[in-house]
């Protein structure tokens, strides 16, 4: 009998081989991690016909546990969560709630962040 030393080792399906087998990806740059959390996030909302930022607050207990582990799995701490959370209401909103949430952020003086918003409603028109 012969000593198996890993588990690849005890797996034959060529299924398990392809995802040990993986290339990983270079996440170890911030920004390329919040920009694929983002992209990921929109895509999975795309799939689910959750167009804006109305429908994803209304999202299902469910959509919002899987939007949840896709932030997890990607976002290493507080401050790239929060700039994830700015970009998906950035790309969801529509120019009414783009004008309301810049207001919020005059509030608080996250003039970087208004910045993008002004950028985005101009293009919307």
């Amino acid at each position: 009998m012969r000593k198996v030393n890993t588990y690849m080792e005890f797996i034959n399906e060529e299924f398990f081989k392809k995802i040990f087998n993986k290339k990983k990806t270079d996440k170890s740059s911030p920004d390329s991690r919040i920009n694929s959390c983002v992209s990921n996030i929109l895509s999975f909302l795309t799939e689910n016909e959750i167009k804006d930022w109305n429908d994803f607050m209304r999202m299902s207990p469910f959509d919002r546990d899987i939007v949840n582990q896709i932030i997890d799995h990607e976002v290493k701490d507080y401050k790239e969560l929060k700039e994830v959370n700015f970009l998906v209401r950035l790309e969801l909103s529509d120019t009414q709630q783009l004008r309301e949430y810049l207001k919020e952020l005059e509030e608080v003086e996250d003039y970087e962040k208004c910045a993008k918003i002004v950028k985005k409603i101009n293009n919307n028109r």
